[in-house]
């Protein structure tokens, strides 16, 4: 009698090839890869143009580029040019493939004239700066 070796179909080998795939580790962590300022953002949250010189009555708008999967908070702080605070905002995030997030401020009566920061942090850590001038 011949003994027959049964080889694997193919639903065993894409099963097999799936269930290797949810054994792997997890993605890359949540980090900023890029920070853009602008007039104005687009649908898809990106900074069409950039700037770094604004009006005291503009609206700025911040494009974050994010990278990584997970869940995180992203944090804004916006200085005027002695360091005082105008704003912080934070957003809960959790992308699940590279894209933008966006933050924008108009600070009530509007920006003081001279240098401002815009700082981001993920979770609290990898601070990134942008300087902006109002005229």
């Amino acid at each position: 009698m011949t003994t027959l070796r049964r080889r694997p179909t193919f639903a065993r080998t894409i099963l097999g090839l799936l269930l290797a795939g949810a054994c792997s580790g997890p993605g890359e962590p949540l980090k900023i890869t890029a920070i853009d300022l602008g007039h104005r953002v687009s649908d898809d949250n990106r900074v069409p143009s950039s700037s770094e010189t604004y009006g005291p009555a503009d609206t700025i708008y911040a494009s974050i580029s994010v990278e990584g999967t997970g869940s995180g908070t992203l944090a804004a702080r916006w200085t005027n040019a002695d360091g005082e605070v105008l704003a912080e905002q934070t957003q809960k995030i959790a992308p699940t493939a590279p894209t933008h997030f966006e933050f924008h401020l108009a600070p009530p009566g509007g920006w003081p004239k001279g240098r401002h920061k815009a700082v981001f942090t993920l979770d609290g850590a990898g601070s990134r700066a942008r300087e902006f001038e109002v005229r």
